[in-house]
């Protein structure tokens, strides 16, 4: 089977031909390209779960011994990286295929909006009396006063997307 990379590139290449293509064969190619995409987001889903409990069994391992939970943190901390590199690979092909949820016996896949978060990308712009005594700007405040509507210069809610397995 080929790849995500391979099957997100095959639908978008497809997409260029839409009008030069026969209408059956397209939207045949185009649903079995789609149908691969989602065997292969179940897999992904699968191999990001069982990564999830792979964690679990290492933390449950960790003990008092420095060097031991040192060399059982590297473990996680690379795991950890693997497994965000395949959301982030699903998520993107996902996002490039237009296709917001995938859903079968075993998972619910879809992309979901985070909670809108502070950006700050120039401390100096925000008013001084919106930071704390460390000089550093009361993101809380600032956030709360954004959801409320009011303009805070400086400062921007910026909402994100994240891949979601259920």
């Amino acid at each position: 089977m080929a790849t995500l990379y391979e099957l997100t590139g095959n639908y978008l290449k497809l997409l260029e031909y839409a009008e030069d293509t026969d209408p059956t064969l397209y939207h045949d190619t185009m649903d079995s390209i789609g149908d691969d995409i989602e065997v292969k987001a179940t897999n992904y889903a699968k191999v990001i779960k069982n990564m999830d409990q792979r964690i679990s069994e290492i933390k449950g391992e960790i003990q008092p011994f420095v060097d031991e939970t040192k060399r059982l943190k590297a473990k996680i901390q690379t795991i950890e990286n693997s497994q965000k590199r395949l959301k982030a690979n699903l998520q993107e092909s996902m996002e490039l295929i237009g296709k917001q949820k995938i859903k079968n016996d075993l998972f619910t896949i879809n992309i979901q909006g985070n909670k809108p978060s502070l950006s700050i990308p120039d401390e100096s712009k925000i008013p001084a009396y919106l930071n704390k005594t460390t000089v550093t700007p009361d993101t809380d405040r600032i956030k709360e006063m954004l959801k409320e509507g009011k303009d805070v210069p400086g400062a921007e809610l910026v909402r994100t997307e994240s891949l979601r397995i259920r």
